[in-house]
């Protein structure tokens, strides 16, 4: 108890520090009373920009940064948890937004605000990063599904998704292609993540959320437009248009090798459609259900342990320079993924599949950190299986669906 009541009064004087000034601080290993080191928890992709941040903070501070080179996973969540109290966890760690409801809950996260330099990151990455009204961390990356087009098939710009999934059927029968257009399902756990978009078209939302953008723990999936886009679903399957033995590897590959104009995927496809040489626009995903299709957003970011061995120092790392637009378009150069600085999107000139990327994103839902979308997850999926494949009723099988999600949340 005492060592936590200490590292949380380090993590308050931290805040201060980086809410007085945004200039670089020096000399902050002093003030924290701990060793002149900040361990980084990071994967391979991160760590050479991690690397050249590292250089002028230690030249400005004298404290030390050392990478642990590891990528997150259930696994890696799960040992920062236990190991935090204990000492044993990185002063900061990577890790996808919405794990933070869970780091949050268990107390091993610190609060990070990010002061002047937020309005630099675009309001999802910013939302995204914060749990019960508290900001949590500093986003870097955005990345969200949209629609890739083969424009050696078509450059057609569907306005909506019955236009697209008629130019799909217009290049099948005249071009002899085998898909209207691909995208990832699981034949076992569907998909919800990458259909999500032709949800939110209807207007039906996992979660409902606040006026600050927040989820809360009601399901947002019910009701009339729920129902529609059930019956949508359904539509999709009857015709063979949508697919559950559509596997991510079935899809990707088909539109590689021009079996489909359009694909519906995220950015970490393009290092494969490029290596194939093709020729592709980036476009938003149309609109199903007549409402604006919103994918999920997911946001990579960076994390203070609550219990670090130097807060301050953590701290001050995180919000002076972690912050700077410069660090941010370094680890986009570094990993490829869209920026979720508003700078870095701007800076993204020679780079115009991951800017229309970068720029879907800037529309796409941050993906519900709370603890209660674990409770979705299941169902979810396999009841929009059981609505593709006709296994009933599609109203029936939704309603059911919601009935189930709510039982476990309560």
């Amino acid at each position: 108890m005492r060592r936590t009541r200490w590292a949380a009064a380090l993590a308050g004087c931290a805040l201060l520090l980086a809410g007085c000034s945004s200039v670089p601080t020096t000399g902050v290993a002093g003030l924290g009373g701990g060793p002149g080191e900040v361990t980084i928890q990071a994967g391979d992709d991160e760590i050479p920009a991690l690397r050249e941040i590292a250089q002028e903070y230690t030249a400005d501070t004298g404290v030390n940064v050392r990478f642990i080179e590891r990528e997150i996973n259930a696994q890696a969540i799960s040992n920062f948890i236990s190991q935090s109290p204990t000492g044993q966890a990185p002063d900061i760690i990577v890790s996808p937004h919405d794990n933070l409801g869970q780091l949050a809950a268990n107390g091993v996260v610190a609060p990070v605000e990010l002061g002047d330099r937020g309005e630099e990151f675009t309001k999802n990455a910013r939302d995204a990063v914060v749990y019960n009204g508290v900001s949590y961390g500093v986003p870097y990356a955005v990345e969200s599904v949209a629609l890739v087009r083969n424009n050696a098939l078509t450059t057609d710009d569907p306005a909506t998704f019955d236009e697209l999934r008629a130019e799909g059927h217009r290049l099948m029968d005249e071009r002899g292609i085998k898909y209207p257009f691909t995208v990832s399902q699981s034949p076992d756990a569907g998909d919800p993540y990458h259909l999500y978009p032709l949800q939110t078209s209807f207007g039906v939302e996992v979660f409902q959320r606040g006026a600050d953008g927040e989820y809360s723990n009601e399901l947002a999936m019910g009701g009339q437009n729920g129902h529609e886009f059930a019956r949508y679903l359904a539509e999709l399957g009857r015709s063979g248009d949508l697919r559950t033995s559509m596997t991510p590897d079935i899809a990707k590959e088909s539109f590689i090798s021009g079996q489909s104009a359009f694909h519906i995927a995220g950015p970490w496809e393009l290092g494969d459609i490029e290596a194939a040489g093709m020729d592709v626009t980036v476009l938003p995903v149309p609109s199903a259900g007549g409402k604006k299709a919103r994918p999920f957003a997911g946001v990579q970011a960076f994390f203070v342990n609550a219990n670090a061995a130097n807060p301050v120092a953590a701290q001050d790392f995180a919000t002076n320079y972690l912050t700077r637009s410069e660090s941010q378009t370094a680890l986009y150069k570094s990993t490829g993924r869209p920026p979720a600085s508003k700078v870095a999107i701007d800076g993204m000139q020679g780079d115009p599949l991951r800017s229309a990327y970068a720029e879907n994103a800037t529309k796409a839902l941050p993906m519900p950190a709370i603890p209660a979308m674990g409770a979705v997850w299941s169902f979810w999926g396999t009841t929009e299986n059981g609505i593709v494949n006709g296994n009933g009723d599609p109203i029936e099988l939704w309603d059911r669906m919601i009935a189930n999600i709510e039982g476990q949340i309560q």
